[in-house]
């Protein structure tokens, strides 16, 4: 099982608790891993957390980049849905069609840190791979 510990809202929510994003992450990683017990839920035998697989996240990442399906920019690193879409091999948004163009879902997806960096993308519905850290977040060495 994927534990998402790390993205924009666990980011604002520790910060304004004045907590540490990983503590604040672990505290409601439990929470649920409690709720998914007393609804009788087994547990994995497998639990991966996302700030645990930084390194495997940068390589795929520049492995979809080498694949010209993503392009760096400010610091940051973004799906480019339109190369997707031009290559022909793909489906963009397949299983929701209607996702593509729904601001609403792009907003759900990019959180509230992500909406600040619109103009640094290509396309305003490109999303982020990769966020470049601002002043005072969790951050990794990467290529970017």
């Amino acid at each position: 099982m994927n534990v998402t510990d790390i993205d924009d809202k666990i980011i604002v929510r520790s910060q304004e608790k004045g907590e540490d994003f990983a503590k604040f992450a672990k505290v409601w990683e439990n929470e649920f891993f409690v709720d998914m017990k007393a609804l009788g839920v087994k547990m994995p035998d497998v639990i991966t957390r996302v700030s645990e697989y930084i390194p495997e996240i940068i390589a795929y990442i520049e492995k979809i980049m080498e694949n010209k399906f993503a392009y760096a920019s400010g610091g940051s690193v973004y799906f480019d849905i339109e190369a997707f879409r031009k290559d022909g091999k793909y489906t963009y948004a397949k299983l929701d069609p209607g996702s593509i163009s729904d601001p609403s879902k792009y907003l759900e997806g990019e959180g509230s840190l992500g909406v600040k960096l619109k103009s640094e993308k290509k396309n305003p519905f490109d999303f982020a791979l990769w966020k470049k850290s601002k002043e005072g977040e969790p951050k990794w060495p990467s290529p970017w």
